[in-house]
């Protein structure tokens, strides 16, 4: 099983429709799609996030100061990826109709929907990539996606088992049924972690 739905809803309760109402009914947003041309991949955006039970392939791509969680409860069977691109969400109000947009409300969310889906919270382990210094500044935001994300899976009682993240380059993953990320830099170097 995989649970994806698309996170473009109307904001304007009025043009919703009633898959929408199902939707928002949802216990955690699940915000991922699959790729109509690879029914065996699921292709998490930016600001989005999937879970699966089965053998499909969570990929995301363009990581650069974004960062890539990848949560797995290996006797369960059950996977998740997230993709979020700011560290802070709590007190946003785009943190409650896009929770996977930040590092703090995506993890929380991404944890409860594999929750929902059978895995215990307890048994879960994090493969993060992304995170990079994409450009110049004082305050990069890529850094601070990576701090948030330690503080956040560390309160959460999850272990960081391997990590890709910081330097100068974007990088794409796929999240296989084996629980192990595929990192791929944009400079050709590919690493399993």
């Amino acid at each position: 099983m995989t649970r994806s739905l698309s996170d473009d809803r109307p904001d304007d309760p009025a043009e919703r429709t009633e898959s929408d109402a199902v939707a928002d009914a949802e216990p955690a947003a699940v915000t991922g799609g699959a790729v109509p041309d690879d029914p065996g991949r699921i292709k998490v955006g930016v600001g989005e996030l999937a879970v699966t039970t089965d053998d499909a392939v969570l990929t995301t791509s363009g990581l650069g100061s974004c960062v890539a969680v990848a949560l797995v409860d290996e006797r369960a069977g059950v996977r998740g990826l997230l993709h979020a691109m700011l560290p802070a969400g709590e007190g946003r109000t785009t943190a409650v109709s896009r929770p996977a947009k930040y590092v703090d409300t995506g993890i929380d969310t991404l944890i409860g929907a594999l929750d929902d889906a059978g895995a215990d919270p307890r048994r879960l382990t994090a493969r993060v990539a992304g995170g990079a210094e994409m450009l110049d500044l004082t305050d990069a935001v890529g850094p601070r996606n990576v701090e948030r994300v330690w503080e956040v899976l560390d309160a959460a009682g999850v272990t960081v088992a391997a990590s890709d993240v910081g330097d100068a380059v974007g990088r794409t993953v796929r999240f296989g049924p084996g629980g192990r990320l595929v990192v791929r830099a944009a400079d050709g170097f590919e690493r399993t972690i």
